[in-house]
């Protein structure tokens, strides 16, 4: 019984270790659907600028609309100028590894547009 214990145990912390939303000090709502059926979050210490105009930021989606709570962590790439984005770590159901365009998704747009608006450097290293 003590090993399933201590396994259950190193499972959970290994879990915690290596969750995207475990490491995150600062999330912050960038959108919601009305009555909060959806909701987008960005973690403000993972903003990092490759390039101008190119942002890379860890973010997580949670949908309520079937009952239940259903996350869905990504780290995604914006390309500010040309209003696209690509998922480049994610976990769920739904995930893009190419360039899309951002404008047919509010939520991912107001993600896009917030990030965009910080200025480079002011989220890193924090």
């Amino acid at each position: 019984m003590g090993r399933i214990v201590a396994l259950w145990l190193g499972l959970v912390l290994g879990w915690a270790i290596a969750s995207p939303s475990a490491l995150a000090a600062t999330w912050y709502r960038v959108a919601e659907t009305s009555q909060g059926q959806q909701q987008q979050f960005v973690d403000l210490d993972s903003v990092e600028w490759l390039s101008p105009g190119h942002v890379r930021v860890s973010s997580y989606y949670v949908d309520r609309r079937s009952g239940s709570p259903q996350r869905t962590d990504y780290v995604t790439e914006y390309d500010c100028d040309r209003r696209r984005f690509r998922d480049v770590e994610f976990q769920g159901p739904v995930g893009s590894r190419g360039w899309l365009p951002v404008d047919p998704d509010p939520l991912n747009l107001a993600a896009m547009d917030y990030v965009c608006a910080v200025e480079p450097g002011a989220g890193e290293g924090r």
